[in-house]
């Protein structure tokens, strides 16, 4: 199953040519604040999930992706992080991860981390595509958009 996910969003992300630049595999975020990363400076929205999907969180990856991609591209980086790897189980700690799939968004300022708010519950809202739409970029507007 979990070969199954990882392969199901490697694939989307290789097919998905605008994000591929902002959409990331990283094992920590030591990573992203290197110096040289380009996008160092970009806020970020991860999305966490594990091997064990919930029915939903496909198409939850989907309308995140999407809504990502219609509005906020170049404004802050998306990254898919795979959270039950034990390579990135700091990430479990730091943002309390429990669920099959987590958003966090994470404002960051000249290289910084800042702070951080989770986004629950998307799973539960795939049945109304527009209303999914509407919430995620209302929630990261209303927190990554105030420090713009």
């Amino acid at each position: 199953m979990k070969f199954f996910l990882l392969s199901l969003v490697l694939v989307f992300c290789a097919n998905n040519t605008l994000a591929q630049n902002n959409m990331l595999q990283m094992e920590n975020e030591e990573q992203y604040f290197q110096s040289n990363n380009q996008n160092r400076d970009k806020s970020i929205i991860y999305v966490f999930f594990d091997n064990n999907p919930c029915r939903t969180c496909p198409k939850a990856i989907d309308l995140i992706e999407e809504t990502y991609n219609d509005n906020f591209l170049n404004t802050y980086s998306l990254l898919m992080i795979d959270y039950s790897e034990d390579a990135n189980a700091g990430f479990v700690q730091t943002y309390a991860l429990s669920q099959p799939l987590e958003v966090v968004m994470v404002e960051v300022a000249d290289g910084e981390f800042q702070g951080y708010q989770k986004i629950e519950g998307l799973e539960y809202m795939t049945d109304d595509p527009q209303a999914f739409g509407e919430y995620f970029y209302n929630q990261v507007q209303g927190y990554l958009g105030s420090y713009q």
